[in-house]
């Protein structure tokens, strides 16, 4: 029963988030679309900026502050899923190490314990796996939004007529640095929607995930 790579992060987001670098980013993040149709003609040439938006985002207050709710509220149940990892490699070490000395009764009752937590581990990761992609999910599409508004407004009020998307895997291979746009869109992007001080609220119930009794 494999852990959550992704969990054991973005968890070290590390699920926070590490703004100083772009190594942890947030996947599957909408891809920056060229400037709209509104923004002012360009003067003689053509002016481009290029973006990295994976790591605007997350180099954003909103962005910050999203992953840091995201650790918490994952982080907990991720613990559980190793917990009990654990425990079933101890059950397989005491199989292994005591083989010689085990009663047939014994052996065949730790087997039991054995499946029943492996079960209850592969209940658990798919319910993890499920919330931490529902609640990442919401995260992007309002970060998204809002990251797309304030790259229309920068090409606008900058008459930018073509911007780039050079998160990686992209197609671009060069930029100078001048052309870079991404800093700009961080510091734009935090003064159009600044962060408040939340409030505490209580975490949401995790999921139910009893252990099936044996047969």
């Amino acid at each position: 029963m494999r852990t959550l790579g992704r969990l054991s992060w973005m968890l070290g987001l590390a699920l926070a988030l590490a703004v100083g670098a772009s190594a942890q980013t947030f996947e599957n993040v909408p891809q920056a679309k060229p400037a709209t149709s509104t923004a002012p003609a360009a003067g003689p040439g053509l002016k481009i900026g290029i973006i990295n938006v994976q790591l605007a985002m997350v180099r954003t207050q909103e962005g910050r502050k999203a992953s840091e709710e995201l650790q918490a509220r994952f982080s907990p149940r991720q613990a559980e899923l190793q917990k009990l990892q654990e425990e079933i490699r101890g059950l397989e070490d005491q199989i292994r190490t005591q083989e010689r000395t085990l009663s047939d009764e014994a052996r065949v009752q730790i087997l039991r314990d054995i499946e029943v937590k492996r079960k209850q581990g592969t209940r658990l990761q798919q319910d993890l796996q499920e919330d931490y992609e529902d609640a990442q999910t919401n995260v992007i599409n309002q970060l998204g939004e809002k990251m797309q508004r304030v790259i229309d407004r920068h090409a606008r009020e900058n008459s930018l007529n073509l911007i780039f998307n050079v998160s990686p895997g992209g197609p671009i291979i060069f930029a100078t640095p001048t052309v870079d746009i991404t800093e700009d869109i961080v510091k734009l992007y935090d003064q159009t929607y600044p962060v408040q001080a939340a409030q505490q609220k209580p975490a949401p119930s995790p999921r139910s995930n009893q252990p099936p009794q044996p047969q």
